[in-house]
């Protein structure tokens, strides 16, 4: 099963990248380190990502839901320690 969209992150930084790989992130709507979009899962989207994969991390937006409420979980308040003497 594909899922339609996917959820793109920018991770590193562009400093001194070639003008071809910033417009490829501007066409994918990516500035600034830690941007995330939405892109459709459809063979333009993909050649781009192809071209900045080192740059970038691609999820599917359930693999992005999960691995937020993972993390949310494990922020989660515990019962505290209680120490009895």
């Amino acid at each position: 099963m594909s899922a339609s969209h996917l959820l793109v992150t920018l991770r590193r930084g562009t400093a001194g990248k070639p003008k071809s790989v910033l417009s490829t992130l501007a066409a994918l709507g990516l500035r600034r380190t830690r941007d995330a979009k939405i892109v459709p899962n459809d063979g333009g989207a993909r050649g781009k990502l192809q071209q900045v994969k080192h740059l970038v991390r691609v999820e599917t937006i359930e693999e992005a839901e999960k691995r937020l409420l993972e993390a949310q979980a494990r922020r989660a308040v515990r019962e505290p320690i209680r120490a009895t003497h």
